[in-house]
């Protein structure tokens, strides 16, 4: 898994970050692209503002569990699904920090610290972890295009490591939802009520 992580997880994160880049800088010019998946997200903090603790950290587990299972199988395709998908959120996590700020007028940084950083860690960790497992995927099958042969043992060694990767995937992200609906609102809620006042 660690391998995966060292090999492939350096390009996800830097597609990430490019990404939240893009979003933060290039906000208002990328919003009509972004809109829908902030909408996405936030149609799923209303459905769940009602709910219980344990239903609102499972309703987001369950959902960033589905983005991390597709971005691993999305590697069939050569590895495009993968990593357009990290590049994506790592574009709306800097849209919505522009936004946050914006609404707020609290510093970016601060925001980032208490809005995003306490989950994202786990969360951003898991992202990475599947999109490098979904790139290895992506490179193997073209590899088994051109070479036609000699790829058998990289294909058992990705079936072996496919176990221990949505294992690890599952685990950060548990924790990931349990700050977030747990942790993340009140530091949020502090460091917005504290520049109100």
């Amino acid at each position: 898994m660690f391998t995966l992580l060292r090999r492939y997880g350096g390009v996800s994160l830097l597609f990430f970050v490019v990404g939240a880049l893009l979003g933060a800088v290039f906000a208002n010019q990328l919003q009509h692209i972004l809109l829908p998946f902030i909408k996405d997200i936030r149609n799923i903090g209303v459905t769940i503002k009602r709910e219980p603790l344990w239903e609102e950290a499972l309703t987001i587990f369950v959902h960033n569990l589905g983005t991390s299972l597709l971005m691993m199988a999305g590697g069939l395709l050569f590895g495009v699904i993968p990593l357009a998908s990290v590049t994506l959120n790592g574009a709306v996590v800097g849209y919505v920090l522009v936004l946050l700020t914006q609404e707020t007028h609290v510093n970016p940084f601060l925001l980032f610290a208490a809005g995003i950083l306490p989950h994202g860690l786990f969360e951003v960790s898991a992202y990475l972890l599947a999109s490098g497992f979904g790139m290895e995927v992506g490179v193997t099958v073209a590899r088994s295009i051109i070479r036609r042969s000699g790829t058998r043992e990289q294909w058992r060694m990705l079936g072996q490591d496919a176990g221990k990767t949505v294992l690890w995937v599952t685990l950060l992200l548990f924790v990931a939802a349990w700050i977030e609906t747990g942790v993340t609102p009140h530091l949020l809620a502090m460091v917005v009520g504290r520049h109100g006042a």
